[in-house]
């Protein structure tokens, strides 16, 4: 996205021979990254010429709020809550399916975008509510769609490679100085860009894989805050089991085969929640809050409160009302809790035993 050079059609066919091609099966879920490539590529170029400078010069006016948890745990959801306050920025939907050409083409296309979504009543297939441009994204999915090569969703499109990005641009193992500064380099990118579309405004930004990065968010953004929730484990290996699913279904780029989800989904739960732990003591005093999610799903206005309060995030009194009235719509879409077969309870309490310990869930 910050260059012009390689093209990302040759950085997207690299990716797939590098993992073994596209499964017959997902051929069709090729086609957005056709349109990416090819039929948006001029309008990459022109926002490069335009604003390639601007973004590169650019400094956040206010360190970002981040939003910690693993996958399915009620991230999204607080996410939402906080854009209901306007004094906050976010990353949409459209910006990071189109990153590239988000500050050119954003108050053109995203109408079409959401009249679309209204007149066909299509629905977001992850989180089970209609579909819209607007609903918040998340950073890392838009390090993938605009083909970076150390996005750390790419694991999601090849799940092969899952284990080798995550160890690589989650928790930052095996990886060289050079690496590092590429990362840091396109991540900071990235931020100026969702600053610059959002006015300066202090932004509130959600991406799982951050769980497992607080030294290295604190390094670029000392004075950031960070509001971390959690949930039983159970119910977020559960959610997570369906989350793949959906994934492979609708995103996907190969299959399964040869690759136990399961285990994926406990090793990466598992070390992103220790790293989180490891590192959490190393927040000054005053830029982390923590919730739990069934308390928050019964009682967010006064979740939301705590949190404004202990983070020093301005007046809530200034959104209470509209936070109180958004949030009593959304009980519909409250997800309920998973029932596990007693063997996979067995192997989930096993992996998460120190989560579970540590937060007081029930064992059973």
């Amino acid at each position: 996205m910050n260059r012009l050079f390689p093209l990302p059609i040759y950085t997207f066919l690299r990716l797939v021979v590098k993992n073994g091609g596209i499964s017959v099966q997902k051929i069709k879920n090729t086609l957005p990254w056709i349109l990416k490539t090819i039929f948006f590529e001029p309008l990459r170029w022109m926002e490069l010429a335009l604003f390639n400078r601007k973004i590169r010069q650019h400094n956040l006016v206010r360190d970002p709020l981040f939003i910690l948890g693993f996958y399915r745990s009620g991230t999204s959801y607080l996410h939402e809550c906080f854009t209901q306050d306007d004094r906050f920025g976010y990353h949409n939907n459209f910006q990071m399916v189109l990153p590239e050409i988000m500050l050119s083409t954003e108050k053109l296309l995203l109408p079409v975008f959401e009249f679309t979504c209204r007149f066909f009543n299509l629905k977001d297939s992850v989180h089970r509510v209609p579909l819209s441009f607007r609903f918040p994204g998340e950073e890392d999915a838009t390090m993938t769609t605009y083909l970076d090569p150390m996005g750390a969703q790419w694991g999601y499109f090849f799940p092969k490679m899952m284990e080798e990005q995550f160890q690589k641009y989650v928790l930052f193992e095996n990886l060289n100085d050079s690496e590092l500064g590429a990362w840091k380099e396109s991540f900071s990118y990235l931020l100026n860009k969702i600053s610059i579309a959002n006015d300066n405004k202090q932004l509130v930004l959600k991406s799982p894989p951050n769980t497992a990065r607080i030294k290295l968010l604190l390094s670029l953004y000392p004075n950031a805050k960070f509001i971390f929730i959690h949930r039983n484990p159970y119910h977020v290996y559960a959610s997570n089991k369906r989350f793949w699913e959906v994934v492979q279904k609708v995103f996907a780029l190969q299959g399964t085969r040869g690759v136990n989800v399961n285990d994926i989904i406990l090793e990466t739960y598992s070390k992103m929640m220790l790293r989180y732990l490891n590192e959490k003591d190393s927040v000054p005093a005053g830029q982390l809050t923590e919730l739990a999610y069934d308390h928050f799903v019964q009682n967010p206005v006064e979740c939301l409160r705590n949190a404004y309060h202990e983070l020093r995030l301005g007046d809530f009194s200034y959104c209470e009302e509209k936070l109180g009235t958004f949030t009593g719509r959304q009980k519909q879409f409250i997800q309920l809790k998973h029932i596990l077969p007693e063997e996979e309870r067995s192997m989930v309490y096993k992996k998460m035993k120190p989560i579970f310990k540590h937060w007081n869930y029930p064992e059973l």
